[in-house]
C-alpha cells in the first residue's frame, strides 16, 4: 500500500498509474472529457481541483481510495 499524505503525493501515485496504462495526460483527459491541463493539476498537487474531477480520474486509471488511520501520528504537523 502506497501511504498518500499529501495532494503532491497523491499527484505522484496518480501519474505513476497513468504511465504504467501508457496513457498521456492528455489521453487520460479525453477519456473524461477534461483538458490535459486539468490532469497535470491534478498530477501536480495544485490546489482547486473538484473532488468529482479526481475521483473521475481515479476510476478511468481503474483506482479506488482506501482510507485507514495512520499507525504512528506525527505531532503538530498539519495535514496538508
Amino acid at each position: 500500500m502506497i501511504p498518500i499524505t499529501s495532494p503532491e503525493s497523491l499527484g505522484n501515485v496518480l501519474r505513476k498509474f497513468r504511465q504504467e496504462q501508457g496513457l498521456t495526460q492528455s489521453d487520460a483527459g479525453r477519456k473524461l472529457n477534461m483538458t490535459q491541463k486539468t490532469v497535470s493539476q491534478i498530477e501536480s498537487g495544485k490546489p482547486g481541483v473538484r473532488l468529482e474531477t479526481l475521483f473521475n480520474l481515479m476510476s478511468a486509471l481503474g483506482l479506488e481510495m482506501h482510507l485507514e488511520p495512520r499507525s504512528r501520528p506525527e505531532k503538530h504537523k498539519a495535514i496538508w
